[in-house]
């Protein structure tokens, strides 16, 4: 009689536990970045949520960071001559988020989805599209805006926000050590 139930036990283990591992959902996210850089990656349900609220907060403190960040733009000697291009800078924003049932559906589609942009970036150097020296030279200094702004946005959210009234103190900007502790917690 004991071996049915221990037989049983394991059986409800199993059935529970893939029952579990069935119910995790996983995103196939795009996020448009302070550059206008856009990036691609699978995310459990909780790290999507925790971008979410990320990007949340991101978008509050962003103006203030821009103000901040153009003030020691400007202080700095490297930059003197370089206009200060924070009107470019735009927040990030999630463009999509695809819900899949498991992590290997989640992959599936992003493979699927950097094959299409490989494909099309060949397409596009068989134009032969080159960018002027103008062009190169405005992206690479929105690239240099876009890091000072994120180094500005992630000192603010550390502050939690200052003025913010504590509604999302202690949570960093995505990369920020506090969100990727998070996430790595919830990995585990």
């Amino acid at each position: 009689m004991s071996m049915w139930k221990w037989i049983v036990g394991v059986v409800a283990f199993g059935v529970v536990s893939l029952t579990v591992q069935a119910g995790e959902d996983f995103y196939l996210v795009k996020v448009k970045g302070f550059d206008k850089q856009v990036e691609t990656e699978v995310i459990s349900a909780a790290e999507f949520k925790a971008l979410e609220s990320a990007i949340k907060l991101e978008q509050k403190l962003l103006p203030k960071a821009v103000a901040e960040a153009g003030k020691e733009w400007r202080a700095d000697e490297f930059n003197k001559g370089i206009p200060f291009a924070g009107n470019k800078v735009t927040p990030r924003i999630i463009m999509s988020a695809t819900k899949y049932a498991s992590q290997d559906k989640a992959n599936e589609a992003l493979t699927k989805f950097e094959d299409l942009q490989s494909k099309k970036a060949e397409r596009d150097s068989k134009k032969k599209t080159e960018k002027t020296k103008e062009q190169l030279k405005q992206e690479g200094d929105l690239a240099a805006v876009a890091a000072v702004v994120k180094n500005k946005l992630e000192e603010l959210s550390a502050k939690g926000g200052a003025d913010d009234k504590g509604g999302a103190a202690g949570v960093e900007a995505p990369g920020g050590a506090k969100v990727n502790a998070a996430v790595e917690k919830v990995r585990k």
